[in-house]
């Protein structure tokens, strides 16, 4: 049996960007957000609290260890999550891209000096910083949480044959690991 997971800080976001490119509307984001570890995430990238916990738990060991490939915090989420050493590779399947309507916007927040304990957050700034965020890019609000997709799965490269019904996180749990191997 699993122990519950808390909720990890990210929020549906629908992306109305009808009028301006993607690349633009990232541009946008990367100016207005409070810091950098705040990111847009592929709407599938994501596939559970326990699947962004376990990224967000490796990419600030690879920062406590001197071993991120990035030297900011949201671009190794993205790598860590795209299970891949290649930035280019990760962006494109864990950013953002030109069909992407809905995203998940998410907070990393720092570790603490036992990283063995999840972060206490302040939920009531952040949600503030969300409003904010959402505001300046015209976004709204999408009333679900993260799940494992077919769809994800083909995103961030998981090889998937068997039935669907049965994908389940730890099939983009395991992902994450391959983001330390060499190509």
């Amino acid at each position: 049996m699993k122990a519950e997971v808390p909720w990890f800080p990210c929020w549906g976001v629908r992306l109305n960007n009808n009028n301006q490119e993607i690349s633009e509307l990232i541009k946008k984001f990367l100016k207005i957000r409070p810091s950098s570890r705040w990111l847009l995430l592929s709407k599938f990238a994501a596939a559970s609290e326990r699947h962004l916990w376990s990224a967000w738990h490796l990419i600030e060991e690879n920062f406590r260890q001197k071993s991120s490939l990035s030297n900011n915090p949201d671009a190794e989420f993205i790598r860590v999550i795209s299970g891949t050493n290649q930035l280019k590779t990760a962006f494109k399947r864990g950013g953002i891209n030109e069909t992407d309507r809905e995203s998940w916007l998410i907070f990393l927040p720092s570790r603490g000096k036992n990283l063995n304990k999840l972060p206490i957050l302040d939920y009531d700034n952040l949600i503030k910083e969300v409003q904010t965020i959402m505001y300046k890019l015209d976004a709204s609000l999408l009333p679900e949480r993260p799940k494992p997709t077919k769809l994800g799965a083909d995103r961030l490269g998981i090889p998937y044959e068997g039935n669907l019904e049965l994908i389940s996180e730890d099939l983009f749990i395991s992902h994450l690991a391959k983001s330390s191997l060499s190509t």
